[in-house]
């Protein structure tokens, strides 16, 4: 049933390639060294009078058969590494032993030995990114650094009730780049004590070791693939467009990383019966870019998506300035700028959080201003139709966005997807209320046969010329766009009636193209250009430029 699902709705606004998605993102490696029983005593030589060529000789020379190999061969990086006169060839070289001895130190660290004490600080619930081979070779994840052993490590983020302790992470878990290294080798008696520490990194960090200083190894994308491989979010995408009650729990923005104070936000939005794991080669992209990393975070919205973008967009915005608002008070800063991506519905979502409504929304619903119509008791609905943006300078990147409406949603295919659509209660409260008290004359002509029975859903507002979608489409964003057109056709037109002809088979280019965007591109697409390499490059490129 779960496949027909898929297929059907792969001809409304929807892209179901991740909806109908698996979570085998990577298998695990079993690269585990095997060590032999260390006999006699601990000892660490003094390596101080040897000469740098004649050490790295030594090092280079030095076997890991044993655990006693291992703690002589760290000992003898470790002095290596923090010679001034160590040549770049040789750093190269000592680091990727040191690098290897740590790991296999690391994953001995739990097995007794009467020569070597490990004692290691860290999460219990960590593993190694050399240990994640990832099954889509677009999601393979890159280690920045050079020092240490790059890991991730998952701290939950569920209470036992099943609510998230931390709103603004992931229900599944907090997963966090980590870097391993020793940060001591000491001599005890007869035994040689090592302290193995695992750090948190989530910007580039650096050790000092004698006169050298060096990068720790973390990887931020890898962290991001464990999230993917226990994510349980796709599982709410049909249920949140047919039965929005029973997937509101797991609404939110969530950020992918430690939340910064520092980064500007990219705000990635999801369609209709979608979920955010159809951003993964995007948000993979930039964690693998380390001018990107070190410059953006990443907040992955996921919203039912039954009822109205309109209304969504009220809630996902009261999620962002609440967000917005806790950064501002830990950290005394201002949040001004912010990079949107939206695909398909989500992109009007995207739209109507980064505008000023004026009255256009409301004068389009109602007949009389709102000082007349709105109460105190109506401040969320309010917020539907008047409404300023979240962040004051924007970028908005369209992905296959329905401005103008879809004709699937006027079909056969989308009359039977509104009809599967089950509104939440408090969705029609908020109306039925509202609308109670006013009168059903106050409502438009055009507005009347959709909000007269307190709806209308999402499939309905993305029919051609529905009242709000033609009034939105008369306001600009508070800062830049960025078109991209999905075709399944020609990449490329030139006058309207060619330019017409083009659509991904379900947004036609006339609905996704926008006169105000700083530049728009036409990409090889059937309503899913978040995973089409063209459009993910162009997105890529443009915030690799900007300062």
């Amino acid at each position: 049933m779960h496949n027909f699902y898929c297929s059907v709705f792969l001809l409304i606004i929807v892209s179901l390639t991740s909806a109908c998605s698996s979570n085998d993102f990577y298998r695990e490696n079993n690269n585990t060294t095997s060590l032999a029983p260390s006999y006699g005593y601990g000892f660490l030589p003094d390596l101080s009078l040897i000469n740098t060529n004649d050490l790295f000789k030594r090092c280079q020379t030095q076997t890991m058969t044993n655990s006693l190999d291992i703690a002589l061969t760290l000992h003898c990086t470790t002095a290596l590494l923090s010679r001034q006169d160590i040549t770049d060839k040789q750093k190269r070289k000592v680091l990727e032993k040191y690098n290897n001895a740590t790991s296999i130190l690391f994953s001995h660290r739990d097995k007794s030995d009467n020569l070597i004490q490990v004692k290691y600080t860290g999460p219990s619930n960590i593993f190694l990114v050399d240990d994640m081979s990832p099954t889509d070779e677009r999601l393979s994840p890159k280690i920045f650094g050079e020092i240490g052993v790059a890991a991730v490590g998952r701290e939950t983020n569920q209470r036992e009730d099943g609510t998230s302790i931390d709103d603004n992470y992931p229900l599944e878990g907090r997963f966090s780049a980590l870097s391993i290294y020793p940060t001591n080798i000491s001599l005890s008696g007869l035994r040689i004590h090592i302290e193995l520490t695992a750090k948190p990194v989530s910007n580039a960090q650096h050790i000092q070791m004698g006169s050298q200083q060096y990068s720790l190894r973390y990887s931020p994308s890898a962290a991001y693939l464990a999230l993917l491989q226990n994510a349980d979010i796709h599982n709410f995408s049909w249920l949140g467009f047919t039965t929005p009650q029973e997937a509101e729990s797991r609404m939110g923005v969530f950020s992918i990383g430690p939340l910064s104070a520092d980064k500007t936000p990219i705000i990635m939005t999801h369609g209709l019966n979608s979920d955010p794991l159809i951003w993964r080669h995007l948000t993979m992209a930039i964690l693998n870019t380390p001018s990107l990393y070190s410059r953006y975070q990443i907040w992955h919205v996921y919203y039912p998506s039954g009822p109205p973008p309109f209304y969504n967009a009220m809630r996902v915005r009261t999620k962002l300035r609440n967000l917005k608002l806790r950064l501002e008070m830990e950290t005394g800063n201002t949040f001004e700028d912010a990079v949107f991506i939206g695909h398909s519905m989500g992109g009007i979502i995207s739209k109507l959080l980064t505008t000023h409504s004026d009255q256009k929304l409301w004068d389009a619903t109602f007949t009389a201003p709102p000082d007349e119509l709105l109460g105190s008791e109506d401040a969320t609905l309010a917020d539907v139709f008047l409404f300023t943006p979240v962040f004051y300078n924007n970028t908005v990147f369209f992905l296959d966005t329905p401005h103008k409406g879809s004709d699937v949603a006027n079909s056969i295919i989308g009359t039977i997807g509104s009809a599967l659509i089950s509104l939440p209660y408090n969705f029609k409260t908020l109306f039925k209320q509202f609308i109670d008290r006013v009168g059903v004359d106050r409502l438009t002509i055009a507005m009347l046969p959709f909000l007269q029975n307190y709806g209308p859903d999402s499939v309905q507002v993305l029919r051609p010329n529905h009242p709000l979608m033609n009034a939105l489409h008369t306001i600009s964003v508070q800062g830049e766009s960025y078109s991209i057109i999905g075709s399944t056709g020609s990449l490329t037109c030139s006058g309207s009636m060619q330019c017409n002809a083009i659509s991904d088979s379900v947004v036609s280019y006339a609905s996704a193209y926008i006169a105000d965007a700083e530049e728009t591109r036409i990409v090889r697409s059937s309503h899913n250009s978040f995973q089409n390499s063209t459009a993910i490059d162009f997105i890529v490129d443009k915030l690799s430029k900007w300062h």
